[in-house]
């Protein structure tokens, strides 16, 4: 190669290759490198910056899941409550209503009871009139006689005794 030959020309290469070396060197060591260096340890603060504040607002998320959580449980307790004392006060006001209707059932049943009984007796007294009139007609119409209502009832009561 002719460029390592030995000849005039190398001296004044190797002498250039040193100024440039030590340019480099010096350009590198005391303009680059720093700043590089200071760019890297900005970095590097901002990363653990971030990890901090990142720890930080980890650590509030936490604090506010929990929050959420209790008023959750919270939510849940209470209405568990409500529908607890919803599902009684309904019992006790479907329980006052049926029993409101039991009396009125009772009511209607026992004014039922009593005209069914009026009713019956008038029948029975119905009956027993037609009977007293029917019985003094085919004695008077057979026997040609007359009898007397007291006679009559007397007669058919004691025949009524007689079968019950």
């Amino acid at each position: 190669m002719p460029q390592l030959e030995q000849t005039e020309f190398f001296v004044s290469q190797l002498f250039w290759l040193v100024v440039t070396f030590s340019f480099l060197f010096i350009f590198l060591w005391r303009i680059s490198l720093p700043r590089i260096g200071n760019v890297l340890e900005k970095r590097e603060r901002k990363i653990s910056e971030d990890l901090t504040a990142a720890k930080e607002l980890q650590i509030e998320a936490e604090k506010i899941q929990e929050t959420i959580e209790n008023q959750l449980k919270q939510a849940r307790t209470d209405s568990s409550d409500m529908i607890k004392s919803s599902t009684l006060s309904f019992q006790e006001k479907a329980q006052a209503e049926l029993n409101k209707l039991d009396n009125e059932l009772d009511i209607k049943i026992e004014k039922s009871a009593q005209a069914i009984e009026k009713n019956k007796n008038d029948s029975v007294s119905q009956i027993q009139t037609q009977i007293n009139e029917i019985t003094r007609l085919t004695l008077s119409k057979v026997a040609s006689f007359d009898i007397s209502d007291d006679e009559i009832k007397k007669a058919v009561n004691s025949i009524e005794r007689s079968i019950n």
